[in-house]
């Protein structure tokens, strides 16, 4: 088994903790104790709670962007694509619809004046964005998508719906609401798709 270095046994637990109960309930000494490590340590590393936050965000980009993560953005197919809600509430369902957007979750304790913060979370749903928009914009460039598409909204809309699908599921502790939205964003998806026509 790989040993986990002591930055990176802080990095995990801040996570874990900030998933759960968000950044502002979360202490410091809290995510000393869950990690096993120290003051000096943290110190060391991170100078202070935020500088800890923004490892934490750049470390979950690193995850979902390697493809690493239970949810991810690598979409090569319309099956891919109709699966891709779907994966967001199988990873509530496996945590008892107690958790929603790991990084929605941090950026919705970030403050005005944590710009850094704001800049990383940005950072992530930019690059999101973009990989939803170019499975879109590579199936219009293929003819599957009706020429009036916008590769960057429809991405936009299907980022708006996880994420507001997410957050409604946690709040409500049932995913009724996401599958609900899911399939209307599914059956609207649906009929920007080119009807192609079979050779008899």
């Amino acid at each position: 088994m790989e040993k986990i270095d002591t930055k990176t046994k802080m990095i995990h637990a801040a996570i874990d903790l900030f998933h759960r109960h968000g950044v502002n309930a979360t202490s410091i000494d809290q995510i000393l104790e869950s990690s096993g490590t120290g003051k000096s340590q943290f110190s060391h590393y991170f100078k202070n709670k935020e500088g800890l936050v923004h490892a934490a965000l750049i470390y979950l980009h690193d995850v979902i962007r390697s493809g690493k993560a239970q949810t991810g953005y690598e979409i090569n197919s319309w099956k891919e694509m109709d699966y891709w809600f779907q994966s967001f509430i199988d990873f509530q369902r496996s945590v008892n619809f107690e958790r929603s957007c790991p990084i929605g979750t941090i950026g919705n304790d970030v403050t005005d004046n944590q710009e850094s913060l704001r800049a990383a979370i940005a950072e992530f749903l930019l690059w999101s964005r973009g990989r939803l928009a170019l499975f879109f914009d590579e199936r219009k460039r293929a003819g599957e998508l009706l020429k009036q598409v916008n590769p960057e909204a429809l991405a936009d809309f299907c980022i708006a719906i996880m994420q507001g699908g997410m957050l409604l599921t946690k709040m409500n502790r049932n995913s009724d609401m996401f599958e609900n939205a899911a399939s209307q964003a599914q059956a609207y998806i649906q009929s920007l798709r080119v009807k192609i026509k079979r050779k008899n």
